[in-house]
């Protein structure tokens, strides 16, 4: 063989192992399939159509459509940081297809759009992405983690996973919130959620458990539904009528946390305190409503708006604080944990969201490190071997609450080796 042979050969070689990223087994995975953050300097990651800050990372097969994904870095330096997308399963598992077969263009992309922050305490700096582009984009429906790094696929090189979803709508979700669950248990404080499925033509001679349908309250992942099959399939039709597996806990309307200016003090806030580096904000304690009548008010379903004052860039002059979250709660709880819920930690049960007991005060109370915005949030008790959070002792249950639920259906075709996203519906329990 001649010298030049050898040279297109090393070529070549070199070429895959810069553009082809590593295939890893799920016990392999440097990285968890879950909204998350690896480095403490991260924050206050956002992922959100362009166009909507509150609304569902999903976007549709084949259109122009866009998500847009933002995040700070403490500190002064900035860095040109790498990402990719991995295919997911329905519930959130890696598949074993390598990227080529699901990206178009290159594996992964570099995240060049950043600033730095402007007259705060806390100095950080601001990435923006905005995909796919021409670079790099799904060409399968389904469910994808985005994964941010630094220079290469690694354990301590992660710095964040977001989920999002790319959907083929082939299948019509009808989905209602009946006012009384078949449960009498339930009344006037669970709601359960109806679902109806209709096929096209082509799908109707297929077996429902090429099917599996997924249901979520608001953004919890905690009390998520999945692996849903259908109690009746007929006439292209698939109905999900359950008696107790997909009622929710009603809960209560989402407390509200103003932190938009550190100017002034809003409703909730007790005090704010200047510091070197960062604001400390110290809220009013919070009292149980399991015993209250409900009320309703305005929310935003547990998610954040990351918004400073009219006369600020948000962006890099939106500063940070820690904030103190106090509820008033005796006894201590002896067999489980107090959580706070919500997007102000990713949606995540983990030990940043976990409360601790101030004997003193008689109560739960704990810190959390915001950026400038309006926030909601629940407590919420995680019973030890559960998975799920409850908030019947601290919220209290209202069949009247305003909720969200997200539906997916996913569809495997028969012969092949991944889940397709079919058809999703968002609604409001009233």
């Amino acid at each position: 063989m001649t010298y030049s042979f050898w040279k297109k050969a090393q070529i070549a070689c070199l070429f895959l192992a810069i553009f082809l990223p590593m295939q890893f087994t799920n016990a392999q995975l440097p990285f968890a399939n879950n909204d998350q953050t690896y480095q403490e300097t991260v924050q206050t990651v956002l992922l959100h159509p362009t166009e909507d800050a509150l609304g569902h990372p999903i976007f549709m097969l084949n259109e122009t459509e866009t998500l847009k994904l933002s995040f700070d870095v403490l500190g002064d330096n900035a860095y040109t940081y790498n990402y990719t997308m991995i295919h997911c399963s329905h519930n959130w598992e890696t598949t074993d297809l390598k990227s080529v077969e699901y990206l178009e263009g290159y594996p992964d992309d570099q995240i060049t759009q950043f600033r730095f922050s402007l007259n705060t305490l806390t100095p950080y700096v601001h990435y923006d992405l905005v995909f796919p582009t021409d670079n790099i984009k799904p060409k399968l429906s389904g469910n994808y983690l985005l994964v941010v790094f630094d220079g290469e696929l690694a354990t301590g090189k992660i710095l964040l996973t977001r989920r999002f979803m790319v959907v083929d709508p082939l299948v019509q979700l009808q989905v209602s919130i009946p006012q009384y669950p078949r449960d009498n248990t339930y009344i006037g404080t669970h709601q359960q959620v109806d679902i109806q499925a209709s096929l096209p033509q082509d799908m109707m001679s297929i077996t429902s458990n090429a099917f599996k349908l997924n249901i979520q309250q608001n953004g919890r992942k905690d009390n998520i539904v999945v692996n849903l099959p259908p109690t009746q399939a007929y006439n292209g039709r698939m109905l999900y009528e359950y008696t107790d597996k997909t009622v929710f806990e009603g809960s209560n309307q989402w407390r509200n946390l103003d932190l938009k200016s550190f100017k002034y003090q809003s409703e909730r806030i007790d005090r704010i305190i200047t510091g070197t580096d960062y604001f400390t904000v110290k809220l009013w304690e919070d009292q149980q409503r399991h015993r209250k009548q409900y009320v309703s008010e305005a929310d935003i379903q547990g998610k954040k708006l990351i918004k400073a004052r009219e006369d600020q860039d948000t962006d890099i002059e939106g500063d940070y604080a820690w904030v103190e979250f106090f509820i008033q709660f005796s006894p201590p709880l002896t067999h489980g944990e107090m959580h706070l819920l919500g997007a102000l930690n990713d949606w995540n049960l983990d030990a940043k969201s976990r409360l601790k007991y101030n004997f003193q005060r008689k109560g739960y109370e704990g810190f959390m490190f915001l950026k400038q915005g309006f926030y909601n949030y629940l407590y919420g008790i995680k019973e030890t071997g559960n998975a799920a959070a409850e908030t019947a002792l601290t919220e209290g249950n209202h069949w009247e609450t305003l909720n969200e639920y997200f539906v997916s259906m996913y569809f495997r075709q028969p012969g092949t080796s991944y889940d397709q996203l079919v058809g999703t519906q968002l609604i409001l329990s009233h």
